[in-house]
């Protein structure tokens, strides 16, 4: 079955082996990123639970990243009344989550096809944007060690 009538684009299921790196890589960008939210829900319940609140976080409904980090940035502020440094930490977590999440958006919401040493995508304004495998792998390293600083706070 073929979604597209493009000659030139080709099912996923005929994805070369050496496309494989390639898309394991993609996934390993995904799974981080939901471990990073998984973290940073787990972190704050622990928080909540330290300052007797026992409330399980998102109880309804699951909060997004950015509730999340107003929580954590609250409960932060509550806990180290007298030192910032731990503030400005999570205003550097932030910054990095941002840049990272944006290149997330891109990778899932603009990938376009696989190329040599990497792939195509489109950004939301249409331009083609090449990745290469290296970027990917790099922001992917980027995101757990954003990970272990958050956890670190």
């Amino acid at each position: 079955m073929h979604l597209v009538s493009d000659v030139n684009v080709k099912p996923v299921s005929e994805y070369a082996p050496e496309d494989a790196a390639l898309l394991c890589s993609v996934g390993r960008l995904i799974c981080a990123w939901t471990m990073l939210e998984q973290s940073l829900e787990a972190k704050v319940g622990l928080m909540r639970e330290g300052m007797g609140d026992v409330r399980t976080v998102g109880a309804r409904t699951r909060p997004s990243m950015t509730k999340l980090m107003t929580e954590l940035r609250t409960m932060v502020a509550m806990r180290d009344r007298r030192n910032a440094s731990a503030l400005t930490e999570i205003s550097a977590i932030e910054r990095d989550m941002q840049r990272i999440d944006r290149f997330r958006a891109l990778i899932i919401q603009g990938f376009q096809q696989p190329e040599p040493g990497g792939f195509a995508c489109r950004d939301p304004r249409n331009n083609q944007i090449h990745v290469s495998l290296d970027q990917l792998e790099g922001e992917i390293s980027a995101l757990e060690e954003v990970a272990q600083r958050l956890l670190a706070v």
